[in-house]
C-alpha cells in the first residue's frame, strides 16, 4: 500500500451542518442518518473515506449535542443552590459530575 503526503484540497468537501433547533436526541440520530446517506465500504470491506469522515463528524457532533444539553441542566441545578446551601451546591457538582463520567462511558 502506498501513502502520500496530503494535499490542499484534501478533505474539503463540504458537510452539511445540522441544524438543532428543537430536536431530540432521537431527532438528531435521524437527520444524521440522512446526512450521511448510503454507507460505502471498500473492497477489504472499510468505510469509504467520504464515508468515514461523515460518520466521524456526526458522531462528534452528536456527543457536542448531548454535552451542551447536559451542560444546560447542571447550570440550572447548580444556580438553585448557589449563594445558599453550600452542602447542596457541592451535591449538585458531585452529581453533574457522575453524569458525564456515565455520558462519557456510554458514548465510548
Amino acid at each position: 500500500m502506498n501513502e502520500r503526503q496530503a494535499q490542499p484540497g484534501d478533505g474539503n468537501s463540504p458537510l452539511e451542518t445540522i441544524d438543532t433547533t428543537g430536536l431530540d436526541e432521537e431527532g438528531f440520530l435521524k437527520a444524521a442518518v440522512e446526512a450521511i446517506g448510503d454507507v460505502k465500504k471498500t473492497s477489504q470491506n472499510t468505510l469509504e473515506k467520504d464515508t468515514f469522515i461523515k460518520v466521524f463528524k456526526y458522531t462528534g457532533d452528536f456527543a457536542k449535542f448531548k454535552n451542551s444539553a447536559m451542560k444546560k441542566d447542571a447550570q440550572t441545578k447548580r444556580c438553585e443552590h448557589f449563594g445558599g446551601d453550600a452542602q447542596a451546591y457541592l451535591a449538585s457538582l458531585k452529581a453533574n459530575i457522575q453524569e458525564e463520567e456515565k455520558a462519557y462511558e456510554s458514548s465510548s
